[in-house]
């Protein structure tokens, strides 16, 4: 048979036998801190100036189809362009992480009020090109779980119930784009699918919105499914040198969307024969000798700074820790780096996963 129509059929299989969800709330992958004091707090920062409308320049600039080779001057224009949306985003988060490390309704107030601001105005509503739909999948799954760390001290704020509408709302929009341009858009079928099915996830759970969440989950399964039997990503591995940065980065979305998945009764650690794990195995093994990986991508690996990659690029390991421990390739190596910390996944998933 032929072998993409085979891949297609063994998806379809597991599309169709995916559990539908129980009536029960959707549950977080991780434990919500109560609030440990009732003690409110003016000194909250006033949140910055909402964007609305983002269009977002390629930090690749105009490079070839594998968009492996960085532009200055477009990682500049880049950078810029992200830089409010990056600062708020880490601001919100750090103040979620906050409170779930002290319980101190002050920072979950403040986080809230942050976040209200935004969706009062909109925020991020109006994406220009496919590159800001791209990143407000990113930004969206963090904010999303920094609600969910608050939300034990704020669900009854009717600011909350403001917020988590603004959500939804943004990530029923940005499934939509992913679904109307996956025929067309490489961008909308690899790694930046697997972030709006973290967000999807994330304000899923905030919204115990069931539709959000199987989105996210067959979302996961286009991916893990597609994997190679070696553990590649092919999409992945069509980006040249810079291959095995791009299934750290594939994966620190696909483990999360597998813990909700997971938190939710949902099968997905072991989805099509163990896929992901096949990933996991195949892309921390290359982080020691990136051989394989530069074979199947057709290009020599571009090496880490310091050799190693950093505890960002390594955040997804807090999680597939909790649920496999010392099964990762140079798991007790990488460990030495926590806390694993990285925005998008909503800030210290040391402080959120770790045993």
């Amino acid at each position: 048979m032929n072998r993409s129509i085979s891949g297609m059929i063994a998806l379809a299989i597991a599309i169709f036998a995916m559990p539908s969800l129980a009536s029960a709330a959707i549950t977080a992958p991780f434990t919500q801190r109560a609030p440990s004091d009732a003690a409110m707090s003016s000194d909250c920062t006033a949140p910055p100036e909402a964007i609305v409308s983002l269009a977002i320049t390629s930090k690749y600039g105009g490079d070839g189809p594998q968009r492996d080779t960085i532009d200055p001057e477009a990682d500049r224009t880049f950078k810029k362009q992200m830089k409010p949306i990056r600062a708020f985003s880490q601001q919100v988060v750090k103040m979620a992480n906050r409170y779930t490390l002290r319980g101190r309704i002050a920072d979950a107030q403040c986080a809230l009020s942050w976040l209200d601001a935004w969706a009062q105005a909109e925020a991020l509503s109006k994406m220009d090109n496919p590159n800001a739909e791209f990143e407000r999948a990113q930004t969206l799954a963090g904010l999303s779980i920094a609600l969910l760390q608050v939300e034990p001290a704020m669900r009854d704020d009717a600011r909350f119930a403001t917020v988590t509408r603004w959500m939804t709302g943004l990530a029923t929009s940005t499934n939509a784009f992913f679904d109307a341009t996956r025929d067309q858009l490489k961008g909308s079928r690899n790694n930046h699918a697997y972030w709006a099915a973290l967000a999807s996830a994330g304000v899923a759970t905030v919204a115990d919105n069931e539709a959000l969440l199987d989105w996210s989950v067959q979302t996961y399964q286009r991916g893990v499914c597609g994997a190679t039997a070696q553990g590649g990503l092919p999409l992945e591995l069509e980006r040249g040198k810079k291959a095995l940065e791009y299934h750290l980065f594939a994966l620190n979305a696909l483990v999360p969307v597998a813990a909700f998945a997971e938190a939710n009764g949902i099968s997905a650690y072991n989805m099509c024969g163990g896929a992901l794990h096949k990933i996991v195995n195949f892309t921390l093994q290359s982080i020691r000798d990136p051989a394989a990986m530069a074979s199947a991508a057709g290009k020599e690996q571009e090496p880490f700074v310091n050799g190693m990659p950093s505890a960002q690029d390594l955040a997804f390991l807090e999680i597939y820790h909790r649920a496999f421990p010392d099964t990762a390739p140079m798991e007790s190596e990488f460990l030495k780096l926590r806390p694993f910390f990285a925005t998008p996944l909503g800030g210290n998933q040391t402080l959120l996963y770790q045993k």
